[in-house]
């Protein structure tokens, strides 16, 4: 099972930054500059590495880098 910090560097590697640069209270819109677009595509190549399937309808409440670290943990633990 993935630890938090290897699922922080897989975000890292898609958005093109450092896990250094990945704070755990950053807003996924505000702070990071993801879009809709660019969230789904961050979903779908998470999706596709971790071999999990996001729900739709859990995906619209995410906030935080945090909120995605801990959905991605509990569809880890499925």
């Amino acid at each position: 099972m993935k630890t938090q910090s290897e699922i922080i560097e897989e975000i890292a590697q898609h958005l093109g930054v450092t896990a250094a640069d990945i704070d755990l209270n950053a807003s996924l819109k505000n702070d990071l500059g993801l879009g809709p677009i660019e969230i789904s595509d961050l979903l779908q190549d998470l999706a596709t590495k971790l071999q999990i399937n996001f729900d739709p309808a859990d995906t619209e409440e995410l906030q935080t880098a945090n909120d995605l670290v801990v959905m991605i943990e509990d569809l880890l633990l499925e």
